[in-house]
C-alpha cells in the first residue's frame, strides 16, 4: 500500500493536470475525441516534467552518514543470509567472499564486509528485522531498494548458478523489501544472462571451441550449454534472435545509462556498488561490440 502512495505522490502533477484535461477537453469534444485524446497526451508530458524538476517527491534524499552505514551494514548481513545454502559447494564461499573482498577499497572495508556477512550466515538467522530496520533508515527509498535486491542477485551469481534454496531467501527477502516478484525475476534473469556470457566469453568464446568441448571431457557442468557470442550477447540485453539493431541500441543505452558511475554517485550509492555496477558496464559494453559487429556485417 506504501508503494502505491509513493507512486501516486511522485505523479502528482502528472496524475491532476491529466484528470483536469481529460474532464474539460472531452467535456468540449466529445463528438471529435481524438483532439481529447491528444490534449490528455500533451498533459500527461507537461505533468511528467513537472514532476520530475518541481516535486519535491522526486528529489533525492541526502543521507546521513549513518544511514548508509546501516545500508551497508544491511545489504552484505543479507547476503550472506541468502549465501547459507546447505548444499553449497566447498568452494562457494571462497568465491563470494573473494568477490566481496575485491570491492573493498581497504582493509578495514574487507573486515566490515566480511563480518556482517557472517552475521547473516548465523544458523536460524531470520532477515525481517534488518529489512524493517533498513527501510526506516533509506526512507523508504525505492531506488535503494531496487539496487539492494540487484546486489543479493549478484552475490548468488558469483558462482554461476541459483540453487532452489537461495532463490527461496531471495523471495522472502523481495517481499519485505517490498519488492515485486517480477522484478525480481528480471534481476534474476538479467544476472544469469551476464553470468553465463561472461563464462561463455572467457571459457569457450567461438563456436568452434564450443563445438570441440561438446566432445570432451571438459565442457559445462551445471546442466548449461553455451550458445554463441550473437545469442550470449543478446540475452544479456533480455533479447531473442528476432531483435534488430535498434532493439540492441535501445536496450544498450538504457542499461548503460541506468549503471552510469555519475548518475549512481548522485544517488549516494556506495564506492563497493559504484565499483560492481562498473563491472557489469564493461560486460554490456562487450555484449553490445560483438552484436554491433554482428548486425553491420549482415
Amino acid at each position: 500500500m506504501s508503494d502505491l502512495v509513493n507512486q501516486v505522490t511522485k505523479r502528482a502533477f502528472t496524475l491532476v493536470l491529466t484528470v483536469i484535461t481529460a474532464v474539460i477537453s472531452f467535456y468540449f469534444m466529445f463528438d471529435t475525441p481524438m483532439p481529447a485524446i491528444i490534449l490528455v497526451g500533451v498533459a500527461w508530458a507537461v505533468g511528467a516534467t513537472l514532476d520530475k524538476k518541481y516535486n519535491p517527491a522526486n528529489k533525492r534524499p541526502e543521507y546521513t552518514e549513518e544511514q548508509k552505514r546501516i545500508f551497508n551494514a544491511s545489504k552484505f548481513i543479507l547476503a550472506g543470509y541468502i549465501s547459507h545454502n546447505s548444499r553449497a559447494r566447498p568452494n562457494q564461499l571462497e568465491k563470494i567472499l573473494k568477490r566481496l573482498d575485491d570491492l573493498a577499497d581497504s582493509e578495514e572495508d574487507k573486515a566490515f564486509f566480511e563480518e556482517q556477512f557472517n552475521l547473516g550466515r548465523t544458523v536460524g538467522f531470520d532477515p525481517t528485522d534488518t529489512c524493517v530496520k533498513l527501510r526506516a533508515a533509506i526512507n523508504d527509498d525505492d531506488v535503494y531498494r531496487h539496487r539492494l535486491i540487484e546486489f543479493l542477485v549478484y552475490v548468488v551469481f558469483i558462482d554461476g548458478v541459483i540453487s532452489i534454496e537461495e532463490k527461496n531467501r531471495l523471495t522472502r527477502v523481495a517481499e519485505r523489501m517490498a519488492i515485486p516478484l517480477f522484478k525480481l525475476e528480471r534481476y534474476i534473469r538479467q544476472n544469469k544472462a551476464i553470468s553465463e556470457f561472461e563464462n561463455f566469453i572467457s571459457t569457450l568464446g567461438t563456436r568452434q571451441k564450443h563445438e570441440e568441448a561438446r566432445y570432451s571431457n571438459n565442457g559445462y557442468s551445471r546442466g548449461y550449454v553455451p550458445h554463441d557470442e550473437v545469442s550470449n550477447s543478446l540475452e544479456v540485453f533480455g533479447l531473442n534472435k528476432k531483435a534488430n539493431i535498434n532493439d540492441v541500441r535501445s536496450a544498450y543505452h538504457k542499461l548503460m545509462k541506468k549503471y552510469h558511475p555519475d548518475r549512481l554517485v548522485s544517488r549516494g550509492l556506495s564506492p563497493d556498488m559504484i565499483k560492481l555496477y562498473s563491472e557489469k558496464t564493461k560486460v554490456i559494453q562487450k555484449a553490445y561490440d560483438i552484436l554491433k559487429k554482428h548486425y553491420e556485417s549482415l
